[in-house]
């Protein structure tokens, strides 16, 4: 209608010498160069694009065939593999995955928007157990002599696991890789003497009802703080004790002669609103202890809690539970375990017949926990058995990683008797271990808001590869609040926000308390370690096999990443699987937070974590 209305007009500019036809050709031809030109464009950039990503993925389609590659994630891909075997052949390999969630910078995924059923674990049926005939015990953990296998080395059970590896490779037709550089020859011989593991009954068999069994909580009557005869309330740990004179004379200054050492302070009788004459009776704190009952640990002084002036010692302790998932971490067990045994109430342990990428895997932890291993807290360890793998965690490997935290909380809250809301939730993984002064405070003191996050030392392959800064990872709330806000959900404790959950306001009105987020410690007052990949070459190896397929790329996945030596090196030098090398800060075992103070007692045992056995003029050890 518009284009007819000015129809007249033009024709009379064209009468009268204003407008020639020809410009409006010449607009038009105009106009489709330049789309033409910016198709061309559009195509080209196009190619680019294409040709940068070949190029990029070349190293991976290098290293890992591209049928591996498409059929890995999706296990009903064979009809494609059949047809695509005319174009490609290979030999047959069977699949393996990694497990690269601890990098050299962590990174914290958001969990799975999906709402879990809070009921869940209460309404399922008890779990019917199959003994799977390929799931055996190695004999380096049974139970012929307990009092030799008490406080076992773990590196043991790492070296049996090797040669199941090898015996399942050896039945796909893969030979194993060898371990070290040699003669041929000489490597063929070696392997060919290594004997086969012999096997006991499963300890699946002997689980009986330990997995169902229910855990009484009961108060701590330890006595953490004293009464001085001037009327102070001091705390025992963080408070210098004075040696009576006579002691002194003799020479004999026992711990029963000691007494608390107090400090009276002439004070203000106006500002303090005391009478005249009085005097204020303080404790005298050990270094590294802060605040009136000398109670405040300096992780907490220098910390982020934004009510540090109305901290109380309560009469009754918390009791804390502490929940973890365990692998192949025995260590770092050991070392969780010495260093929270005072502080830590409760160890909710879980663990699974099946490795994160949906293999069986056999029962160790179990085994050990049977042995005797771990007697020093066995009285204080629930055991949580997940025996039945994810839907959906072999496409989505974060589906099974979230999935172990959820179930470790739920099942293990479900079993545990005389809860009180103020008592602590502390989830970690296992190589995360909190310091135990940062979770004595949690326990002894009122007045500290929540959710609370911890600030760790970073270190990888050990404590002598120190990582700039901290990791701060939010661990921890009280139970009333891990059941009312996160739906008793540990991954949503880990990874969502609180003021994100549709329960908080609920809490805050029935408690009466304002929700604050803050960290025990600080990027330069750590309150507790967290070491990434902390473990003997074959444990590393064992870890990078145990596929979770959803942490890309999957290191696991690559032949020479595996090879052991090629692991010492990486060890001797702080770099990472994709070849990059960090810039560390010197460290010295001296230094303050170095490591957990039972690791440095058992400093021969612990040396593979505590120095680095490979950093000898340049060369890998054994090499």
């Amino acid at each position: 209608m518009q284009r007819g209305r000015y129809l007249p007009l033009l024709s009379t500019l064209c009468d009268m010498g204003f407008w020639d036809e020809s410009e409006n050709r010449k607009a038009s031809v105009a106009q489709v160069r330049i789309k033409m030109r910016r198709h061309r464009v559009f195509l080209l950039c196009t190619v680019g694009l294409c040709v940068i990503s070949f190029l990029h993925y070349y190293k991976a389609l290098h290293y890992v065939s591209l049928l591996r590659e498409l059929s890995a994630p999706y296990p009903n891909i064979k009809s494609f593999i059949m047809v695509t075997g005319f174009f490609w052949k290979e030999r047959d390999m069977p699949l393996s995955s990694t497990f690269s969630d601890d990098g050299p910078a962590p990174v914290i995924r958001p969990s799975d928007p999906r709402a879990w059923d809070s009921r869940a674990v209460e309404q399922q049926p008890k779990p019917e157990i199959n003994v799977d005939k390929d799931l055996r015990v190695p004999r380096a953990w049974g139970r012929l002599d307990v009092a030799k296998q008490k406080e076992g080395d773990a590196s043991q059970d790492l070296k049996v696991m090797e040669r199941e590896i090898n015996l399942k490779e050896e039945e796909h037709n893969i030979p194993p890789k060898p371990w070290y550089h040699g003669d041929p020859a000489e490597e063929r011989v070696v392997v060919e003497k290594i004997p086969p593991t012999p096997t006991l009954p499963d300890p699946i068999e002997s689980l009986g009802d330990l997995h169902l069994r229910h855990f009484q909580l009961v108060d701590d009557q330890t006595p953490y703080f004293v009464h001085t005869k001037a009327g102070a309330l001091c705390f025992r740990q963080g408070t210098e004790l004075a040696v009576p004179r006579d002691s002194l004379g003799m020479g004999v200054a026992t711990a029963a002669s000691r007494r608390i050492l107090e400090l009276q302070e002439a004070v203000n009788p106006i500002k303090a609103g005391t009478k005249k004459g009085k005097r204020l009776v303080k404790c005298v704190c050990r270094p590294g202890w802060h605040g009136p009952y000398c109670g405040v640990p300096t992780m907490v002084y220098h910390s982020t809690l934004p009510t540090k002036e109305r901290l109380m010692p309560r009469e009754v302790p918390r009791r804390v539970i502490n929940a973890i998932n365990v692998n192949h971490e025995f260590d770092l067990l050991h070392v969780r375990f010495h260093e929270l045994a005072q502080a830590v109430d409760l160890f909710l342990v879980c663990e699974s017949n099946f490795t994160a990428y949906g293999e069986r895997r056999p029962l160790r932890f179990l085994n050990l926990l049977q042995n005797g291993t771990y007697d020093l807290v066995r009285h204080k360890i629930l055991y949580v058995f997940l025996d039945h793998f994810p839907e959906g965690g072999r496409q989505d490997g974060w589906i099974a990683d979230d999935y172990l935290r959820t179930f470790l909380t739920r099942n293990g809250i479900s079993r545990i008797d005389g809860l009180r809301p103020d008592d602590v939730f502390i989830i970690n993984d296992a190589d995360e271990i909190p310091a135990q002064e940062g979770i004595l405070f949690l326990k002894l003191f009122d007045g500290w808001t929540e959710p609370f996050a911890i600030h760790m030392r970073k270190s990888l392959y050990g404590f002598f590869w120190k990582q700039l800064g901290s990791l701060e990872v939010v661990s921890g709330c009280t139970v009333g609040m891990l059941g009312t806000v996160y739906d008793n959900d540990g991954i949503k404790l880990r990874r969502r926000e609180y003021y994100t959950m549709p329960g908080f306001r609920k809490y805050e009105n029935d408690t009466g308390h304002i929700l604050v987020q803050w960290s025990i410690g600080s990027p330069f007052h750590f309150a507790g370690w967290h070491c990434s990949w902390c473990f003997t070459p074959e444990g590393i190896r064992l870890k990078l096999i145990s596929a979770q397929n959803g942490d890309f790329p999957r290191w696991g996945d690559y032949e020479d990443k595996r090879d052991l030596d090629y692991i010492r090196e990486l060890i001797r030098t702080g770099g990472w699987f994709d070849g990059s090398l960090m810039e560390y800060p010197p460290t010295d075992p001296k230094e303050h937070m170095y490591a957990p103070k039972y690791l440095l007692n058992n400093y021969d045992r612990y040396r593979y974590l505590l120095e680095n056995q490979y950093l000898k003029e340049g060369k890998v050890a054994g090499a």
